[in-house]
């Protein structure tokens, strides 16, 4: 299979092609960017740390999501892609993926992108392949645990998602983010979207903040909704079994959400102009370049020492004894059941990779291999609940030091 990781030398695409390079059966993988340099330098990394792992030919270009033609060119050259990019390019990356007949999968598009682009689905069926949006860590591997902690149950009234994030490591940066600055942001500053009483509506964005005690390192975690790609897809999903409640929340350690509460409550997350005497500036280019600016610049090398705890929630009935196309196993008589499916991450130890790194970047290879290998192989645009083959998946999670576990937490006889 021949792969293109567009974005590939950001924070998360230097971890798929990382993982590409080091999978039997993939016989290339294109490191894309923005920043010809920078794509270059992460094919230069990822081939020299590949060695006897794999067999795949690695090579860095300088393309832009903002060029149409050029997506094109790249793309028919390739099988599938795999978008790492910033979520506002998802759209015309899909666009060019269904005109030159090329797999193609993302991190996620904060709930509205995502429903533009399931939007496309005609257009992917018409051309062949499948689009897989959000399959990183969550959304992705979230959806996926969702749809395997229902597989029991004959009606789903709610589905809670929830991430704790830790982070032990010193860092001189007065802010250091574990992901895209502008996702972060996005997250902390524009409303968020919940699925209650079987309808979608926008609640402010980190509210109706709670207390969860993750599994340790993580421990107790301050978490709150933000926008995400999850309540976008899991109620439609689960709608045959009648939900009603979809919702995420995240948390991030106490420090670090303080310190975003401020900045976006002054304002220096926001996109409009501000009239100052000097000029316009628009806040968040002037925030997201001083953010860049003051990160560490140890490089990829440095000791990562991070934590991330993922929670997945499902309450509804299980099947009634007698119900032949959802019968409860051996032993478990139908009732109401909560499960609750968790995967707890730390820092690949070979890779140097955090968790977040880690979580987030490999699905997306995973995801990439399984559509060119036919193991998924259903044209359209398809969430990753609909089509990402549970077992399977989690089988490679865990070959990555990834393990997810399935327990029910509450059974009460009906």
């Amino acid at each position: 299979m021949r792969a293109l990781v567009l974005g590939g030398a950001g924070a998360m695409g230097r971890w798929t092609i990382r993982d590409l390079t080091e999978s039997d059966g993939v016989d290339e993988v294109v490191v894309a960017d923005l920043d010809g340099l920078r794509a270059r330098e992460a094919a230069g990394w990822a081939a020299a740390y590949s060695g006897s792992h794999g067999t795949a030919r690695v090579q860095g270009m300088t393309l832009s999501a903002g060029d149409p033609e050029a997506l094109r060119r790249a793309f028919e050259q390739v099988d599938v892609v795999a978008n790492c990019a910033y979520h506002a390019t998802n759209v015309p990356v899909m666009e060019a993926c269904a005109d030159t007949s090329t797999h193609y999968v993302d991190l996620g598009g904060l709930f509205h992108t995502t429903r533009r682009q399931l939007a496309l689905h005609d257009r992917f069926v018409a051309a062949g392949v499948t689009a897989v949006p959000g399959m990183g860590a969550s959304p992705g591997t979230t959806n996926v645990m969702a749809a395997l902690a229902a597989r029991e149950l004959a009606t789903v009234e709610a589905v809670e998602v929830r991430l704790g994030i830790a982070d032990f490591a010193k860092s001189a940066a007065p802010l250091p983010v574990p992901y895209a600055v502008h996702t972060l942001l996005d997250e902390f500053s524009v409303p968020a979207m919940v699925f209650r009483g079987g309808r979608w509506a926008a609640v402010p964005a980190m509210s109706e903040q709670e207390e969860l005690d993750f599994p340790p390192p993580v421990g107790r975690v301050r978490v709150g909704h933000t926008l995400h790609s999850e309540v976008a897809t899991l109620p439609p999903h689960f709608a045959e079994r009648g939900v009603q409640t979809v919702s995420f929340k995240v948390g991030f350690p106490t420090g670090f959400m303080d310190r975003m509460a401020l900045l976006t409550g002054l304002g220096l997350a926001g996109t409009e102009p501000a009239d100052l005497p000097s000029g316009k500036v628009v806040p968040r280019e002037l925030l997201v370049h001083l953010i860049s600016a003051t990160q560490d610049r140890a490089g990829t090398e440095a000791q990562p020492d991070d934590a991330e705890a993922i929670w997945v929630r499902v309450r509804g009935r299980r099947a009634e004894p007698g119900d032949s196309a959802l019968a409860p196993p051996s032993g478990h008589p139908g009732g109401v059941a909560e499960v609750l499916a968790e995967c707890l991450v730390r820092p690949h130890p070979t890779w140097q990779a955090g968790s977040g790194q880690l979580d987030t970047g490999v699905p997306p290879s995973i995801v990439a291999q399984f559509l060119a290998h036919k193991v998924i192989d259903k044209p359209g645009v398809h969430a990753p609940e609909d089509v990402v083959p549970p077992g399977p998946y989690f089988s490679e999670l865990a070959r990555r030091f990834m393990e997810v576990s399935l327990v029910t937490r509450t059974k009460v006889t009906a």
